[in-house]
């Protein structure tokens, strides 16, 4: 499909964006009742099964794979980002998460020339120095000088899924898109029940269809950000990725009644040009992710 229709574009990534705001507003509320690396487990066991359907209909040679380790490697990261952005999620505020949720690229910038032997000028370089300082403000507890340990969670997460899009750009034009997806689903989904068993609560109906709404959740993000894709340049879209902190800044007040510190402004506005510079001028050698 030609790239010629920027509003249709627009649109199904902004859908990406609120899809993604919902999935952490549902992890966030399910964390009241069950533990956040179950709510992994079921996010990646229900994503595995909602994928299935799809590779059985294209028949069994969507199934074959010539790199079994590489998929365990990429279920492995997402069972420890995900769990880990779960764990933060439950016990720090949602604007939190979705301004951490930003520095993905800034750490894919640090990553890139230690295993993609990329060149990083010195721009680059400040920027990223100076995008520290936001994620410090990010992860600081409102009015003192001490670290949310909590809020750590995410920058682990986000080195993490920093690494998993190197390998992404390292494979994606050597395995199909719904192999690595389902196979890496589901070494995520065989990692994580262990310590999902550790602390198992049975999930009630409610929470059960919660589930499968997060697990779903999962593919449809990706699914409208293949689409937006197709209708425009990522790069057009790239602005608009920050509409994210808008739809988490109303999703806290209304839903959870979280008011945004001043640390979370601040960090925000230095992150988000932060990330906004990097993605721009990284867009024509990362576009392959």
């Amino acid at each position: 499909m030609k790239k010629n229709n920027p509003y249709q574009g627009i649109a199904w990534f902004v859908g990406s964006l609120m899809v993604g705001c919902g999935n952490d507003i549902l992890t966030k509320y399910i964390s009241n009742t069950i533990a956040p690396w179950e709510i992994t487990f079921f996010r990646c066991a229900l994503g595995t099964f909602f994928l299935l359907p799809i590779m059985l209909g294209k028949g069994i040679d969507s199934f074959k794979t010539q790199r079994i380790g590489l998929h365990i490697l990429r279920g492995f990261l997402l069972f420890c980002a995900m769990g880990f952005w779960s764990i933060g999620i439950q016990h720090s505020p949602l604007t939190i998460a979705t301004i951490m949720s930003f520095t993905v690229p800034i750490f894919l910038l640090l990553l890139a020339p230690i295993f993609l032997k990329e060149k990083v000028r010195w721009p680059m370089w400040i920027v990223t120095m100076i995008s520290f300082a936001g994620i410090v403000m990010a992860i600081q507890k409102p009015g003192t000088w001490s670290l949310n340990g909590y809020a750590l969670f995410f920058v682990f997460a986000a080195i993490l899924f920093a690494g998993l899009d190197i390998i992404n750009k390292k494979f994606v034009d050597q395995e199909p898109l719904l192999c690595m997806l389902f196979y890496s689903s589901l070494a995520a989904a065989v990692f994580t029940f262990p310590p999902a068993l550790y602390q198992w609560q049975w999930p009630t109906g409610s929470t059960f269809l919660l589930l499968l709404c997060l697990g779903l959740g999962g593919n449809l993000i990706l699914y409208c950000l293949l689409k937006a894709f197709t209708l425009v340049q990522a790069s057009f879209l790239a602005p608009f990725r920050y509409l994210e902190f808008l739809f988490s800044i109303l999703a806290s007040l209304l839903l959870f009644q979280e008011t945004p510190s001043f640390n979370s402004y601040i960090s925000a506005c230095i992150i988000i040009p932060c990330a906004f510079y990097i993605i721009l001028h990284k867009q024509k050698p990362l576009k392959s992710l």
